[in-house]
């Protein structure tokens, strides 16, 4: 209790350097709502507020298992010059008593273009006496997420109520160990946009993770270090990772594909048994689904718009988005070597960088080096920014490469309700079925923003 209480105190610190003119804009925003304020005055009230220069309040799911988190972020941007710098910093507690700082530093560089101006010299000129032209090199005035960028990162997290079920795709619900992730890290990230829809980057981090046996069962009273590998170890690593992240649009067929491929080196600083690697790839294709449409929404009843929302221009209405996303992450390994349980791949709920997997199971059902996933996806806005979602999953855990097959996949079906911001999802609550296993009557819920 004493460190959450220190952590609201320091991040409250900035709490006196919020802008006057950021708070004007949110009382303007937010003094709209009401029911007649038009559709969408409740997610801009909510864009406004988590987006406060330089204090805004953070929701953040912090891991798996933790609940949902509520915090204090720091954030401002500064320019000198050409160059652009935001430093940063969330502080988030969860409902079960988990903490996270995640501090950040960009320098944003510029972003530069050869162009051609006619020449400033008026005395230089061509036969036709017209003033000659000259190549130049022009700053671009874009976003800081648009420019090549060096970061650097910290980050520390204590996640408790940890589950692990076991190793493998058939782990046994009754065989459960509860522990807490303790885990710091700093490092820095170099990321350049090589073209408006492709980037590049680097990553490289110094890792320390730390378990401790917390809750009922401890961890260790059900799995030993060969049951689950680097358990009660204090490691150190190093790691690095190349990636490249493609994303773009196709208006015509209204297509939104997103693709991300990475190679992932972790070097166990303390020998050779816990170093590994691993490559994986995530592809994500939407597709609005419109239809033909006459006329604007007062032409048309209530039940019709709620089925195919209106959009601009009126010839079109949107009944929904369907997603499409499949995501493959392959470990390898040495002949002496293992991945350390909490390094590795799970399924069930949100893993550990916030995707969803699974989820009608519960967080870390399946634990292994290697995962295959395929999720189908449909959304639908309701009112402002909540909307209804329906979702499939399909995919399985291995131990071995051999094995991350598409034979013996876990599936699930599910509902659930999304609250949106800035046309990403901030929040989601569902509930799974059909898993095979007993119904999660409580439902799965999710802060983070994502795509």
């Amino acid at each position: 209790m004493k460190r959450a209480v220190l952590l609201f105190s320091f991040a409250l610190l900035f709490g006196g350097v919020a802008r006057a003119g950021t708070i004007d804009d949110l009382k303007l925003s937010c003094q709209r709502a009401n029911p007649h304020g038009g559709k969408h005055w409740l997610e801009e009230c909510i864009e406004e507020l988590v987006t406060l220069d330089l204090i805004h309040p953070v929701f953040h799911t912090i891991g798996p298992d933790t609940g949902p988190g509520f915090g204090v972020g720091f954030s401002g941007i500064w320019r000198r010059g050409e160059l652009e710098y935001q430093p940063s910093i969330d502080a988030v507690v969860s409902t079960n008593g988990s903490l996270e700082v995640q501090p950040k530093f960009v320098f944003a560089f510029p972003a530069v273009s050869f162009v051609e101006l006619p020449r400033q010299d008026s005395s230089e000129t061509n036969d036709n006496n017209q003033s000659t032209n000259e190549i130049v090199l022009m700053t671009n005035a874009v976003t800081i997420e648009s420019k090549a960028s060096l970061t650097f990162q910290g980050f520390w997290i204590d996640a408790k109520g940890q589950d692990f079920y076991g190793i493998g795709p058939s782990t046994s619900l009754s065989n459960v160990g509860v522990y807490a992730l303790e885990k710091s890290s700093a490092g820095m990230t170099a990321n350049d946009p090589i073209a408006p829809w492709a980037e590049i980057g680097f990553t490289t981090n110094f890792i320390r993770p730390r378990t401790i046996a917390a809750g009922n069962p401890p961890i260790q009273q059900v799995y030993t270090n060969a049951t689950a590998p680097a358990l009660g170890e204090h490691l150190s690593f190093m790691q690095y990772e190349p990636y490249v992240h493609i994303q773009f649009s196709v208006p015509k067929y209204r297509l939104h594909p997103d693709i991300k491929v990475g190679y992932d080196f972790y070097q166990d600083l303390d020998g050779p048994k816990f170093s590994f690697q691993r490559v994986y790839a995530t592809t994500q294709f939407a597709y609005e689904m419109w239809l033909p449409s006459e006329g604007t929404a007062s032409h048309h009843s209530a039940l019709r718009n709620f089925v195919c929302m209106p959009t601009r221009g009126a010839r079109h209405c949107s009944i929904g988005l369907f997603r499409l996303t499949g995501n493959v992450a392959v470990a390898r390994t040495a002949a002496n070597s293992i991945v350390p349980f909490y390094f590795q791949e799970t399924l069930g709920g949100a893993d550990r960088d916030g995707m969803d997997t699974l989820r009608g199971f519960p967080d870390n059902r399946f634990t292994g080096p290697s995962r295959v996933l395929f999720q189908a996806e449909y959304d639908h806005p309701i009112w402002g920014p909540v909307g209804f979602m329906s979702f499939y999953d399909i995919g399985k855990v291995s131990r071995g490469t051999a094995d991350l097959g598409f034979n013996h996949l876990h599936r699930d079906v599910g509902v659930g309700f999304t609250v949106a911001s800035t046309k990403r999802v901030v929040m989601r609550v569902y509930w799974g079925f059909d898993t095979g296993e007993p119904f999660q009557a409580s439902p799965g819920v999710k802060f983070g923003a994502i795509p």
